[in-house]
C-alpha cells in the first residue's frame, strides 16, 4: 500500500526561498501603491474641505442677512525641512485684519487663540505618512473665501504675481504629485503635474 509522500526539508526550504525572492520584489512596488493611495486620499480631503469652507462661507452670509461679510480663512502650513507635519486650518475671524492668526500646527484649543476666531476645522498631515503640502514660491500662505459671493481673496501681503488663484501641492516626491488650484471664483480644481499620477487629469 503507497503511503501519501508530504515535502521534505529540502522542497520546503526551496519554497520559502523562492516566496522570499517574491516578495523581496513585490515590496518596493506595494509599498508604492500604498503611498499613491495615500496622496489621493489626502488630496481628496483638501478639496473635499476647500469646498466644505466655501459653501461655509455662502451659508454664513445668509444666516446674518445684515449685509456684513464674515469670511472663511484658510491658512496652509507645508512642510519644511525638518517639519513634523503640514497641515491647514478653516476659521472665521470677526476682527478687521483676520490673517495668519491660526497655527494649525499646534494642538487643539491652542490653535486659534484670539478671541475673535472660531476654528471649524484643522487637518494635520505628519510627515510620517510620506506625504506633504507645500506651496509655490512666493504665494501667500492664506486666503479668504468672500461670504457674500464664495469667491476667494488672497491676502495681499505676500501675494505674487500669479493671478489664477491659490495653489497647494500634495506630494509624496518630486514628481508624483496632485495640485489643487482654487480659482478666484473660489472653485477648487485639480490635476497632476506631468501626469506623474494614473487617473488624475494632467497639469
Amino acid at each position: 500500500m503507497q503511503r501519501d509522500r508530504g515535502f521534505t526539508i529540502i522542497e520546503l526550504m526551496i519554497s520559502l526561498a523562492v516566496i522570499a525572492v517574491l516578495v523581496t520584489l513585490a515590496a518596493p512596488s506595494f509599498y508604492d501603491f500604498i503611498l499613491v493611495q495615500r496622496l489621493k486620499g489626502v488630496h481628496a480631503q483638501f478639496v473635499a474641505d476647500m469646498q466644505f469652507a466655501r459653501s461655509e462661507a455662502l451659508s454664513r452670509f445668509e444666516r446674518r442677512g445684515d449685509n456684513q461679510s464674515v469670511d472663511v480663512q484658510v491658512i496652509v502650513s507645508p512642510a519644511a525641512d525638518g517639519a513634523t507635519m503640514s497641515c491647514y486650518s478653516i476659521y472665521i475671524d470677526t476682527s478687521t485684519n483676520p490673517r495668519h492668526k491660526c497655527d494649525c500646527t499646534q494642538p487643539p484649543e491652542s490653535r486659534c487663540p484670539a478671541a475673535t476666531t472660531q476654528e471649524i476645522r484643522t487637518v494635520q498631515i505628519p510627515t510620517s505618512l510620506g506625504v506633504r503640502q507645500s506651496l509655490p514660491t512666493n504665494q501667500a500662505r492664506g486666503f479668504a473665501f468672500v461670504s457674500a459671493t464664495g469667491a476667494i481673496r488672497i491676502w495681499p501681503v505676500d501675494v505674487s504675481s500669479d493671478t489664477s488663484g491659490f495653489h497647494v501641492e500634495t506630494g509624496i516626491d518630486d514628481t508624483r504629485k496632485l495640485r489643487t488650484t482654487i480659482g478666484l471664483s473660489g472653485r477648487p480644481t485639480a490635476c497632476a503635474p506631468g501626469g506623474a499620477i494614473t487617473g488624475s487629469t494632467p497639469c
